[in-house]
């Protein structure tokens, strides 16, 4: 229950992340000024937290994507290894997080 809820908090951030990621992505290749505040942007604290943050869903959202489809197709559907295949998507979502905090920062 929980990882299906994570699933689609994931996948909201990871929409909400698009009109950013297009906002850099224009300045990126727009006038040099505009390149300049947009590696600004990416390396202040909100740029640093919104790209970790959608580094993480992304992460999260691609491994419990997986999981889900392995589900439609009828493998791994006893309780246990609905736990155990939650569990292993949480903890590479963990293992990313921290991951990409220790390279954002």
């Amino acid at each position: 229950m929980i990882a299906s809820l994570a699933h689609r908090a994931s996948g909201m951030v990871l929409v909400l992340f698009v009109p950013f990621y297009l906002w850099v992505l224009h300045g990126m290749t727009g006038a040099p000024e505009d390149f300049e505040q947009a590696v600004v942007l990416l390396h202040s604290p909100f740029g640093r937290i919104t790209l970790w943050m959608a580094g993480v869903a992304l992460v999260y959202h691609f491994c419990n994507g997986i999981r889900f489809l392995m589900l439609d197709a009828g493998w791994a559907e006893s309780h246990a290894m609905l736990r155990l295949s939650a569990r292993i998507v949480l903890t590479v979502a963990a293992l990313s997080a921290l991951i990409f905090g220790v390279l954002l920062w």
